[in-house]
């Protein structure tokens, strides 16, 4: 007797892989701001190409999967764009943990508990700072900064952002590409203006940051919507799938490293710098950058802030 149409869709449905997942809003505590990331917990049984595809359908900026560590970490972290695997990722590494947090993965002890990533950039540490049985706000570290001077041509730089170029020029700070896990391209501008109506040729600069051997455009402006923020910036990554990313983890803790030893922004170590993002694109944001620092060396960047889970369900495949 042959199986009905609906016992060989059950059957079909059983067959399927089943990925339980969620969506969490980072660098904010309101839903629907910030930076959108995907999230993974239980990922040991995906492939790399499982991994890719579910970034692609997710279609989020980027998306981390949790997975067993095989080194000596709590737990290792994957992160993937649409369209490539990064090394080391901001916003989705707070994702990650705030799920595994909300999932009760971790034991959480106030006033501040860390546990340690492993990622495709080494083996970094990640605090929980927690008042009163809650989680107030997590703090990823990044990698020792690396710098390195830009050396290609400015206008062509500023024809790809739509930019001034005197409005580059003005600042009387360097262009620069700073890593702290993804080589990013500093560009500082004179005013909030400047970076407000820059409209990028994004083909152009996803040739331009392919050359220059970079992940993203990090434009910047110490000129603020905000008082509390010290910084207002917009994310340019189209060499890794994302036009313009409303929060970007990495490239703002680069920018931190880089305002520290340029002497843009002065204090006493450690200073956290307060940076503003994602109001161009309706996504605003805000993230905590704190730099550790003797004169102009810049030795521990960690960066973080708060986040919310706004979706969970499950996909089939």
């Amino acid at each position: 007797m042959r199986p009905s149409p609906r016992e060989c869709i059950s059957t079909a449905v059983i067959l399927m892989k089943r990925v339980r997942i969620k969506q969490v809003d980072v660098f904010t505590s309101t839903p629907l701001a910030g930076n959108a990331a995907g999230v993974v917990t239980e990922a040991d049984d995906l492939t790399d190409e499982e991994m890719q595809k579910i970034a692609r359908e997710m279609n989020l900026s980027k998306t981390a999967f949790v997975l067993r560590p095989t080194e000596k970490a709590d737990f290792r972290v994957r992160f993937f764009t649409p369209e490539r695997e990064l090394d080391l990722a901001g916003h989705p590494t707070i994702a990650a943990f705030h799920t595994l947090a909300e999932e009760a993965r971790i034991f959480l002890r106030e006033p501040t508990t860390t546990v340690f990533q492993q990622t495709k950039a080494g083996i970094l540490p990640v605090e929980f700072q927690i008042k009163k049985g809650e989680v107030k706000k997590i703090m990823m570290t990044q990698v020792k900064p690396a710098f390195r001077p830009f050396e290609g041509p400015l206008e062509k730089l500023a024809g790809a952002l739509g930019a001034d170029v005197d409005e580059i020029k003005k600042t009387n700070l360097p262009l620069e590409i700073v890593s702290t896990g993804l080589p990013q391209l500093m560009v500082p501008a004179e005013n909030l203006s400047a970076v407000q109506k820059m409209s990028p040729d994004f083909f152009a600069l996803k040739r331009f940051n392919e050359e220059a051997g970079v992940v993203s455009t990090h434009v910047f402006t110490l000129q603020t919507l905000s008082p509390m923020a010290m910084v207002h910036t917009r994310n340019f990554s189209p060499a890794v799938g994302i036009f313009e990313d409303p929060a970007t983890g990495t490239a703002n803790g680069a920018l931190g490293a880089y305002l520290i030893k340029n002497r843009a922004i002065r204090g006493n170590s450690p200073v956290t710098i307060i940076s503003e993002q994602g109001y161009e694109i309706n996504r605003p944001s805000e993230i905590l950058v704190e730099v550790h620092f003797v004169g102009d060396r810049v030795e521990v960047v960690r960066v973080g802030g708060q986040a919310v889970t706004v979706m969970e369900g499950e996909m089939f495949f």
